[in-house]
This record gives C-alpha cells, structure tokens and sequence, in this order.
C-alpha cells in the first residue's frame, strides 16, 4: 500500500508542477496565450484576424456567404421597398397632394 506521506508529496508535486504549466503559459489579461484570431462566418474555424471577408476560404463556405450576401441584398431592397409604400402616401397627404 502507499502511504499517506508519500500520497500526500506526489499530490503536491502535481499541483505544483499545474500552477507553474500555468504560469508559463500565462499570458496577459483573462485569455493566457491565445494568439488573437476571427472566426469563419459559416463554419466558425478560428482564421487570420486580418482576413476579409471573414471566412475560412473553404468552398463551401464560400458558395454559403455569397448566397448570404444575395440574401441580405434582397431584403435591404425589400426593406426600402415597403418602407417607401407606407411612407409615400402619408408624406404626399400631408403635401396635400393626395
């Protein structure tokens, strides 16, 4: 059996040696020794933080963001489309051109 000393001294150099693993890698502020990164639109891959458009170059992931961008295009237009329907007749009764 092992007994309780020895037990004791090897918990103690485990986590010794943890606090000093840590301590190495620690870096500065909450997030120790992460190199600073984006994360793909689409698939969420950590990529370069200069990279744009901030997707990972994947083909798939790029077919995925140009439909968003048709996407997001088509509702932008819609959007201005609609407002424009509600808004004209109240701006053109208050001209009293309607």
């Amino acid at each position: 059996m092992v007994s309780k000393e020895k037990l004791k001294k090897q918990v103690e150099k485990t986590a010794s040696a943890l606090k000093d693993g840590v301590k190495k890698a620690a870096g500065k502020g909450r997030h120790k020794g992460v190199v600073a990164h984006k994360h793909c639109r689409i698939c969420h891959l950590p990529i370069d933080i200069k990279r744009e458009p901030e997707i990972c170059g994947d083909e798939a992931c790029d077919k995925k963001w140009l439909q968003n961008k048709k996407n997001e295009k088509r509702v932008r237009i819609a959007f201005f489309f609609f407002a424009l329907v509600f808004f004209a007749p109240l701006i053109l009764s208050r001209l009293g051109v309607f």
